[in-house]
């Protein structure tokens, strides 16, 4: 997956924050989350999913100024494979909003990627709590878990895409409870849970379409 995507909010936020019990103006919005940003997701506290702001890099380092993105870790999206090894598969899952992602073949032809429907996706995420020893703020992490590619993709992005969740598996999913991770193992394999647009662009961050969109799925 490549390291880019957008969350803006329209009515089909609204209705994804409605299927996951939390307030949809609580989410942060972009057309251009990168490595690093702040991005929102959502996490079980206190038996309750809540909003979440988070560090988009899952292994953060103490530095003078502050929690920091590891440098020696680039940890925006963890592998399916490496899932089995993850505290925070077991313990810490979180949900990242998104309308749209970007894709690209080893950097070229990115596409942007957006269900035709219009419908908000929910990825799959994993997520850390951090206290800040400059400041004593608690700071949040998170990283997107990458499965493998998808036939309809291969022209777009061959090696890996995004978990996209179905919407039966929020709850599940959420549950801080649920550390029996075995019925997680049929979300791992590449799925589309909608037809997607795809439209090619200019740049990643400038989201310029410079051919016709198609559909893929």
């Amino acid at each position: 997956m490549c390291t880019n995507f957008v969350l803006i909010k329209k009515n089909s936020t609204f209705e994804l924050a409605e299927k996951l019990g939390v307030n949809g103006d609580d989410f942060l919005t972009s057309q251009n989350f990168k490595p690093g940003s702040t991005i929102s997701i959502v996490r079980e506290q206190n038996c309750k999913h809540c909003v979440m702001p988070a560090i988009w890099w899952l292994y953060l380092q103490q530095t003078d100024q502050g929690l920091k993105p590891h440098k020696d870790y680039f940890s925006v999206n963890t592998n399916h494979g490496k899932l089995a090894g993850k505290t925070e598969y077991k313990k810490t899952r979180c949900i990242v909003p998104a309308s749209a992602f970007v894709e690209s073949q080893g950097g070229k032809n990115p596409h942007l990627l957006e269900p035709e429907n219009g419908s908000t996706m929910a990825f799959g995420g994993l997520y850390k709590v951090w206290t800040d020893k400059a400041s004593g703020e608690v700071v949040h992490s998170a990283s997107i878990i990458t499965l493998g590619g998808h036939k309809a993709l291969e022209n777009i992005h061959r090696k890996s895409m995004p978990l996209w969740l179905p919407e039966n598996a929020y709850d599940a999913w959420l549950d801080s409870s649920v550390n029996d991770t075995d019925m997680f193992n049929e979300l791992l394999r590449p799925a589309l849970q909608t037809l997607l647009r795809a439209t090619p662009i200019d740049k990643t961050m400038s989201k310029q379409a410079i051919g016709e969109s198609f559909l893929v799925g």
